[in-house]
């Protein structure tokens, strides 16, 4: 009595919980309703090509699918630059390309949205080299222009790599893109002076006043950090001096003898000339 009275105040009693009408019922709805899940290709289809407007003012015009732009495109920013490749899930995947309005075009590869690869071509064709690049630096600073049509003469030398050569306004510096002033720290649009560009920074500034054509001018001179190295031009060489006074050779050779046989002395091995000088240039002869 002691002993069962003991355990079943170590054990206790949990009496089985029944489960109600209506979570049988619901239990019994799920079971009959269950299906089982299948795995299978994933065919999305793509609508035909159209364009749309973005609120952040650009634009798409390619094909679509319902999960936004997929395949192939052209996407335009708002400042013009357009890129025009493929697309997957509404971002750049795939090979494409950067067009920007000054005519240079970055070809790459695309993963998510993010470039894994790049080539920068300028307006001229020419591909930058980000390893080991070598156009227009010392020892040779030709422009591409050169390279295509060689180097001009002294006084047409090509200034600039785009051509005709613009004419910059007095205080101002050419930077490639725009005019820079220097009163007011402002590059402006080569077409409209008064329109500025964009503000460059302190470190641009310094850079552009150290290497950019300038008007006026500025006086031109040796360059030791281009390698190069002048020396005093020659005008006018100074003439050779004279002979010595009163030398005169003569070579007495006789009339039967004819050209054959003469150049036969000169280049025999058996022949030495010999030059007898009497102290009269009258009587100098060879033999």
């Amino acid at each position: 009595m002691a002993l069962s009275k003991k355990i079943s105040m170590m054990t206790p009693y949990f009496p089985e919980k029944r489960a109600s009408q209506w979570e049988h019922l619901m239990r019994k709805f799920s079971d009959s309703r269950k299906e089982q899940s299948k795995t299978g290709p994933l065919d999305i289809p793509q609508a035909a090509r159209l364009t749309k407007y973005f609120p952040t003012s650009s634009r798409y015009e390619g094909s679509w699918d319902i999960l936004g732009m997929s395949g192939y495109g052209t996407y335009t920013f708002p400042n013009g630059v357009t890129y025009e490749g493929e697309f997957d899930d509404g971002v750049f995947h795939g090979k494409g390309e950067l067009h920007y309005e000054n005519g240079m075009v970055l070809r790459g590869r695309w993963e998510n949205g993010t470039m894994v690869e790049r080539t920068l071509l300028f307006n001229d064709s020419l591909e930058y080299d980000e390893k080991d690049w070598k156009y227009c630096i010392p020892p040779d600073r030709r422009f591409a222009i050169e390279y295509k049509h060689g180097l001009m003469p002294a006084g047409k030398s090509y200034l600039t790599a785009d051509q005709p050569t613009r004419e910059i306004p007095p205080g101002h510096y050419d930077t490639g893109d725009g005019f820079y002033d220097t009163k007011t720290k402002m590059i402006y649009k080569y077409d409209e002076l008064g329109a500025v560009l964009r503000t460059p920074s302190r470190n641009e500034q310094i850079w552009i006043e150290s290497n950019c054509r300038v008007n006026p001018e500025k006086p031109l001179g040796p360059r030791p950090d281009l390698y190069e190295a002048y020396t005093a031009p020659v005008v006018q060489p100074p003439p050779p001096p004279p002979p010595a006074a009163g030398v005169k050779l003569t070579m007495n050779v006789a009339k039967t003898e004819s050209l054959d046989t003469i150049d036969e002395e000169f280049t025999s091995s058996s022949k030495v000339l010999k030059f007898h000088n009497t102290g009269d240039s009258s009587s100098d002869s060879f033999e």
